[in-house]
């Protein structure tokens, strides 16, 4: 048995992924603890997860900043982190990509840390559109300029970050930003885009978001098509996707269901808003409709449920174009949100055989991979091993 830190940001799209992963390494026997906010660590102790909220996670009013936000915060935290694991000794923490502090604190332990990427890799290539802006492949010489164009722009920010993290290690008293061994990434591999060089250190798992237990809501009555629309669960964000969703899709045809936050639970004929997991709903959904988040884009996509996304920032973006591209799904921008307009992309995907067969090709190389694999890459890194990836397809497994 090992001592595994598991660390991620208090958003659902970074908590639960990080939450399956613990779940699986708790399995294994190992000695797992969760380190999130507050409120998933309710989750963790029901799921028997020794569980700590991280230090410092109040905000700031430097928090538009995103070098401040990504860096120097972590660097704050990263100390009081290192002090809360010091005494219990892990010997390797998995870190959520944007949770830097768990990256420094392994640093100042001196122990090896994973990196568990919730969503595509987002690695910048010369040979792809610039990542999170949702731009699908150049297809004119136009294009192609104005895409490298933004890739220049980008490596300038990219660099400055490193500027930044540098200057926090700096302060930290490390003398440079340590590499993870590895990173988990945790999509499907028809969501990565073709890469001449694929990183050796990036291995696609597979979804590894848990779904929540919890009272499960009640499909409606009726054989109408039903449509599960889920609004977004990030900190900050309020896309109004399910009210647009109330005045579009109910009473004209479908049932519906909208999971919300934000929303007044409602029960009448051929409509359910309130709060449930997604897995039972998507294994009756005919149309999913969500911002783009990865956790339910992915869950949706090993149900082999079409879907409608509405993006709001830019994995986001960036998840809906690569699920447009395997012809899964449609995108429909937030900006050109309306009730007629969502309606309409609803009614489409319901008619398009080639996008059933595409989502249902998604299900199958869902149920090719599991969390297992996750688990199998952080074991092999316990056991001092460094496996290499080759592709996004190496950890497909045969039925």
């Amino acid at each position: 048995m090992q001592r595994i830190a598991v660390v991620a940001g208090p958003d659902a799209g970074h908590a639960l992924p990080a939450l399956g992963l613990s779940v699986a390494l708790r399995q294994r026997g190992h000695d797992v603890r969760f380190l999130s906010g507050p409120d998933h660590l309710l989750v963790a102790d029901s799921l028997d997860l020794a569980g700590d909220v991280l230090p410092l996670l109040g905000p700031t009013d430097q928090d538009d900043d995103l070098g401040h936000r990504l860096w120097r915060r972590a660097g704050e935290m990263a100390v009081p982190l290192a002090h809360q694991l010091k005494a219990w000794d892990p010997q390797l923490l998995v870190v959520d990509t944007i949770t830097r502090a768990g990256a420094f604190a392994a640093q100042l332990l001196d122990r090896p840390w994973v990196e568990l990427v919730p969503h595509h890799l987002d690695d910048p290539d010369p040979d792809l559109p610039p990542i999170g802006l949702g731009r699908r492949l150049a297809r004119s010489p136009w294009r192609r300029y104005d895409d490298r164009r933004i890739l220049r722009a980008q490596a300038r920010s990219l660099q400055l970050g490193v500027q930044q993290a540098g200057e926090v290690a700096t302060g930290l008293g490390l003398d440079a930003v340590a590499a993870p061994v590895l990173r988990l990434i945790a999509t499907l591999p028809s969501l990565e885009r073709d890469r001449r060089h694929w990183p050796s250190d990036a291995h696609v798992v597979g979804p590894l978001a848990l779904d929540l237990e919890g009272p499960e809501l009640e499909v409606p009555a009726g054989r109408a098509p039903l449509v599960l629309v889920t609004d977004s669960t990030a900190t900050g964000v309020h896309t109004h996707l399910g009210e647009v969703a109330l005045q579009g899709l109910r009473d004209v045809g479908f049932r519906l269901v909208v999971t919300s936050d934000t929303l007044a639970p409602q029960r009448e004929p051929g409509l359910v808003v309130g709060r449930g997991p997604h897995a039972p709903l998507l294994e009756a959904a005919d149309v999913a409709v969500s911002p783009g988040g990865a956790g339910f884009m992915t869950k949706a996509a090993a149900h082999g449920v079409v879907q409608v996304v509405v993006p709001h920032q830019g994995d986001q973006r960036e998840g809906a174009a690569r699920l447009v591209d395997t012809g899964a799904g449609r995108c429909l921008p937030l900006w050109r949100l309306t009730p007629q307009r969502l309606r309409r992309n609803v009614r489409a995907l319901i008619d398009d055989s080639r996008a059933a067969s595409a989502a249902d090709a998604l299900r199958v190389e869902a149920a090719r991979l599991s969390p297992c694999i996750a688990a199998d890459l952080v074991e092999a890194v316990l056991s001092g091993q460094l496996p290499a990836a080759g592709s996004p397809t190496d950890h497909l497994r045969p039925f």
